[in-house]
Formats: C-alpha cells, sequence, structure tokens
C-alpha cells in the first residue's frame, strides 16, 4: 500500500496542474481573442467613417496600426470626427486594460512554471518515466511540441 501512495500524490497534484495548465492556455487564448476583435472593430468603423479624401498613407497605418497611441500621433488624427477620436481613445484605453491582463497572466505562467518544475523534479527523483510522461503532458496543453 505505502509504494502506491506516492503515485497517488503525484496524479493527484499532477492532474491538478496539467488542469491549472489548461487554464492558463485558455485565458491567453482569450485575452488574445478580445485584442484581436477589439482592433478588428476598431479598423472596420475607422475604414467605413473616414473620408474618401483622406490621406491614403495615413488610411493604411490608422486601419492596420492596432495601437491608439500610434495613430493619435499623426497629424490627420486631429481632422478626425471627435467621434472617431473618441472611438480610438476607447480602443486604446480598453488595449491597455487587456494589456495589463496579459502581464497579470504572465506572471500567473511564471509562477505556474515555478510549480511544475518543482513538481517534475519531485516526481523524477523517484520515477523518471512518470515525470517524463508529465512533461509531456504539459507539453501537450501548451502547444509545445514533444522534443
Amino acid at each position: 500500500m505505502n509504494a502506491c501512495q506516492p503515485s497517488n500524490e503525484w496524479n493527484k497534484e499532477g492532474d491538478t496542474l496539467v488542469q491549472q495548465a489548461t487554464l492558463l492556455e485558455k485565458k491567453h487564448t482569450i485575452l488574445n481573442a478580445r485584442i484581436d476583435s477589439l482592433w478588428d472593430a476598431t479598423s472596420d468603423a475607422l475604414d467605413k467613417a473616414l473620408p474618401a479624401d483622406f490621406p491614403p498613407v495615413d488610411r493604411d497605418i490608422f486601419l492596420n496600426a492596432r495601437n491608439a497611441d500610434h495613430i493619435r500621433m499623426f497629424m490627420s488624427y486631429k481632422s478626425i470626427s471627435p467621434e472617431l477620436q473618441s472611438m480610438v481613445d476607447r480602443a486604446g484605453e480598453y488595449d491597455q486594460m487587456l494589456a495589463q491582463q496579459i502581464r497579470d497572466l504572465q506572471e500567473d505562467k511564471q509562477l505556474f512554471e515555478h510549480q511544475k518544475i518543482e513538481f517534475l523534479q519531485k516526481v523524477a527523483q523517484q520515477d523518471a518515466a512518470t515525470s517524463v510522461a508529465y512533461a509531456g503532458r504539459f507539453r501537450t496543453v501548451s502547444g509545445e511540441s514533444n522534443q
């Protein structure tokens, strides 16, 4: 019975860590999708609302910059309507909030990496094959190729 005890503990801890890795990856995917959606919608609205005589180079930059600060630095920004300026400003504020969430998630991922490494080292001391198996599960969750 005692021989099975560490294995059961490893399974519980390992499965919990795999679930945590899955959750972190899902959060990352969701945040990236929210950022893409924000700038896709903003670019689409700008494309429809910018006047036909808007400078073509500036139009291209406005539609592809995906960065409110970058858009605001052009003199032509001042020539767009206050409503469009407000939309760009709101997109920039929301983008900053999402960027902070990405930074927070990166900190969570770093903490998780330390926990994962400690777990794999602990398991490897007793059962190298189980450690390798869990390392493979972690790589699968994070989308890394098995090396």
